[in-house]
């Protein structure tokens, strides 16, 4: 994975991570469920979750973190 798209995604996660603790905090249960959906999408972007990227091709693993940077990116 091209380390600028890592960062791309892992800046995603942050985000979300963040947006977990504070609607948490502030009890917002949809919100914190949305932003959990974002942390798995980012995840699965980066290849912690889903099928084993080391087990995909090089076109496949390119299409998950395509799609994952184009659903993050879009809101």
């Amino acid at each position: 994975m091209p380390q600028d798209v890592r960062a791309r995604l892992q800046h995603h996660l942050g985000q979300a991570r963040a947006t977990v603790r504070s609607a948490g905090r502030a009890g917002d249960e949809a919100a914190v469920a949305a932003a959990r959906a974002r942390v798995h999408r980012a995840k699965t972007g980066l290849g912690e979750r889903g099928p084993a990227w080391w087990d995909q091709d090089e076109t496949t693993r390119r299409a998950r973190w395509e799609d994952a940077l184009r659903e993050l990116d879009a809101g």
